[in-house]
């Protein structure tokens, strides 16, 4: 059984199963009384997801607040989750209601979850088992009703071994846990979520060549959906005004897959050796400047280069980057959108 995608708000694209099970596990999940865990790799949609099930609760008049647990320092996130006493340290000129009380009433969804320090994991656990938050500094409690939902992409059972991670408080957050899978997975969704990405921004979908789409499919997608979407926002950039996306529009890491695909493992079995370690050094060299979108800082780092040795060998091999703009070579540098 399918749920209708205009009841979930942002909608969850796409006609693969899995796009299926996910849609049913919120419907199935949203007013569960549960803690839920959203494990998935970087940039599937874990915050979608978290957003989806909040909206479509009982919860949904409350406020969700979300919090990247990885992008604040350990002091920060403590008073940032339990609030703060006027004067209790430092620079506490005022008051400050942490986000278990911002979110009473909704949802508090804490993002990257693993990432907590010790300290912040045990002050955590207790609001987990007593519902109530004192803030830093100060000895009153707060009653606080909140559901937590909270997302990682690290492998938790792993740090728990590790003694990174508390064990009872995985099995607090880990009552349901709903995993989202990889772009490279649900591949038959890259039409749909395609359409979507211009949908939202009231712009008709531009039509996607046979080759293309062939382009998209055999790109492994490390960076899933958001990667795709960064993708789009590119040729988007460049190519404003056109009704349909050809492969020279892509970025070169992608349309590098296809001589990624073909390597002729030929010419290094039937090549005299300098010719065989020259081959293969130009499409390692080639390989990991279309992954890294030509930062040559990042592609001498994993090659174990300096940055001088890496355009030694660039200009070497004659190695030189497509302008996404009109197809002429270009100077190799890289390019953030």
């Amino acid at each position: 059984m399918d749920f209708p995608l205009a009841k979930l708000d942002p909608p969850i694209a796409g006609s693969s199963p899995a796009a299926h099970r996910l849609r049913e596990l919120v419907f199935r999940l949203a007013d569960a009384v549960a803690n839920v865990l959203i494990v998935g790799e970087t940039g599937t949609g874990k915050e979608l997801i978290a957003r989806n099930l909040h909206s479509c609760s009982h919860r949904s008049r409350g406020p969700f607040v979300p919090v990247n647990c990885a992008a604040l320092n350990p002091g920060v996130l403590e008073s940032e989750l339990f609030g703060h006493g006027r004067g209790s340290f430092t620079g506490a000129i005022n008051a400050h209601a942490g986000l278990f009380e911002q979110a009473d009433g909704g949802t508090l969804f804490l993002d990257e979850i693993g990432e907590i320090p010790s300290f912040i994991q045990a002050k955590l656990l207790r609001v987990l088992q007593d519902r109530e938050v004192r803030r830093m500094g100060t000895s009153e409690i707060r009653r606080v009703d909140v559901r937590i939902i909270s997302a990682t992409n690290a492998d938790l059972e792993k740090k728990m071994n590790d003694e990174k991670f508390r064990v009872d408080l995985f099995y607090r957050l880990n009552v349901v846990a709903v995993h989202v899978p990889p772009l490279r997975e649900r591949i038959s969704d890259i039409p749909e979520l395609v359409d979507h990405f211009f949908e939202v921004r009231n712009a008709k979908p531009p039509y996607l060549e046979n080759e293309t789409l062939e382009l998209l499919a055999r790109y492994p997608w490390p960076g899933n959906v958001r990667e795709l979407e960064n993708e789009l926002e590119r040729v988007t950039a460049f190519h404003p005004r056109a009704r349909e996306i050809t492969p020279p529009m892509l970025s070169e890491r992608i349309t590098r897959r296809v001589h990624d695909d073909e390597f002729d493992v030929r010419v290094l079995c039937e090549s005299p050796l300098p010719r065989a370690v020259g081959y293969l050094e130009e499409n390692l060299l080639r390989k990991t400047l279309a992954k890294t979108n030509w930062n040559k800082s990042q592609t001498a780092r994993e090659l174990g280069l300096s940055r001088q040795g890496l355009l030694k060998k660039i200009k070497r091999y004659g190695i030189v980057r497509d302008d996404p703009g009109n197809g002429r070579a270009a100077d190799p540098e890289p390019t953030t959108i």
